[in-house]
């Protein structure tokens, strides 16, 4: 009986195996595939270049417990570059400026500019920010990179 079992288990394991790969190097894909175009593919634009000097060191500090007060709620062309826009809350209990640093960039997500603004809130208030930046560019995003306490200075 063990012998017979012990075979039946080798006759199992060489059929699995059998089943698992193919001498058959000859298949066709199916029609439908065979028929469907290649997918064309448009280059991504070739980088502009940055357009002014990017901030570096302290002025990329944030803080992100002022950062999570900052909302990005616009970003447009306008006649001579682009801008950003949105909103600063303060939720504590003493005036505040932000200091709020936006970066531009391509549709590759390439730094190609930066603007800097403050806005002051007043304790429980909300204010409306705008940092703009004069250069040219096609498909620009603005994201907020860094947002600090500038009411130091």
């Amino acid at each position: 009986m063990r012998r017979w079992f012990a075979v039946v288990l080798v006759a199992a394991a060489a059929l699995s195996a059998a089943a698992c790969t193919s001498d058959d190097t000859t298949k066709t894909p199916p029609t439908d595939a065979r028929e469907s175009p290649a997918p064309s593919l448009t280059p991504p634009p070739t980088f502009g270049g940055v357009q002014h000097e990017l901030p570096t060191g302290d002025a990329l500090a944030n803080d992100p417990d002022l950062y999570k007060n900052v909302a990005l709620e616009g970003c447009e062309q306008t006649a001579d570059g682009w801008q950003a826009t949105g909103a600063a809350t303060n939720d504590s209990g003493d005036e505040l400026t932000y200091g709020i640093l936006v970066f531009f960039t391509d549709a590759q997500a390439r730094t190609v500019d930066s603007a800097q603004t403050t806005v002051t809130v007043a304790p429980g208030g909300t204010e409306s920010w705008t940092a703009a930046q004069q250069f040219t560019g096609e498909g620009i995003q603005c994201v907020v990179r860094a947002v600090r306490d500038a009411s130091a200075g």
